[in-house]
């Protein structure tokens, strides 16, 4: 559950929650009877990772995991005036559809953003929101923009940056609001030297760990520390992760400002 109520009030700077923080299949993983899956901490139930974020009164969803609806059911997620995809895998997009419950309650079309890749992804995917005459016409209805530089949504500045993750484009984010500062990289296997130096100084930064041995599209929990130290935010925390990490021994294994994420947990600055 999430730290604190959210609303559709105005908040002076920028808050996050985070919806979800496990991998493609979620915590606990199907069939498995491991001491993660089968814990009774709450910090080790993990569903699809995604994000929510307000600026003002500015509320962005990234991406939409297949959990996507009882997350923000959850977390009392109350509009969503935009969309953010990181990247087209299906942990990232298929609770899309859902999208369709906030176009009822708000009135409007919602905005999408998203690399080409992941733009052209989304309309062969999801095709039928453009059947404008459909029978019942219940459909997600949406506004798609290709990004590859810096976009505005509201008072947020969001500038994407490329990482080695799929063979399709992968994106992670910058995200600027009220002088406060956000990185988003929820997918990476590589980070180049260039972005690290760009990211530097963030208020708070997010970063892939998916578990301690080395995988081949994912950062491991070593691996994601030592581009965390590189880029030396306030507070950082590690998301996207297996049942490979216990929350509590995971943390106790961080540094001082590095903190495991767990679904519902709240950062207002």
């Amino acid at each position: 559950m999430p730290d604190n109520a959210l609303s559709s009030e105005s908040v002076p700077g920028m808050k996050v929650v985070f919806l979800g923080t496990g991998t493609s299949v979620g915590v606990p993983a199907i069939g498995c009877s491991c001491p993660v899956c089968v814990s009774d901490d709450p910090h080790n139930k993990r569903l699809r990772t995604s994000l929510y974020l307000q600026a003002g009164s500015t509320h962005v969803v990234v991406d939409t995991s297949p959990d996507f609806r009882m997350q923000v059911i959850t977390c009392k997620v109350p509009r969503v005036d935009a969309l953010v995809f990181t990247h087209s895998h299906a942990d990232h997009i298929l609770g899309f559809d859902d999208i369709r419950r906030f176009n009822t309650i708000q009135e409007c079309r919602i905005p999408a953003y998203g690399s080409s890749d992941t733009v052209a992804d989304m309309n062969r995917i999801f095709d039928y929101i453009h059947h404008e005459h459909a029978p019942g016409g219940f459909r997600p209805r949406v506004d798609f923009h290709e990004v590859s530089g810096p976009f505005q949504i509201g008072p947020i500045t969001a500038k994407p940056f490329e990482v080695v993750h799929a063979p399709k484009t992968t994106y992670g984010y910058r995200f600027e609001a009220a002088g406060r500062t956000l990185g988003y990289f929820p997918d990476c296997h590589e980070m180049p030297a260039e972005t690290i130096r760009r990211l530097q100084g963030l208020d708070m930064m997010v970063l892939d760990a998916l578990r301690h041995r080395p995988h081949s599209t994912h950062l491991s929990l070593d691996e994601s520390v030592g581009i965390l130290k590189t880029i030396g935010a306030k507070k950082s925390f590690i998301v996207h992760m297996c049942h490979d990490l216990d929350h509590e021994q995971t943390q106790k294994q961080l540094p001082a400002s590095m903190f495991v994420s767990y679904d519902g947990l709240v950062q207002e600055w």
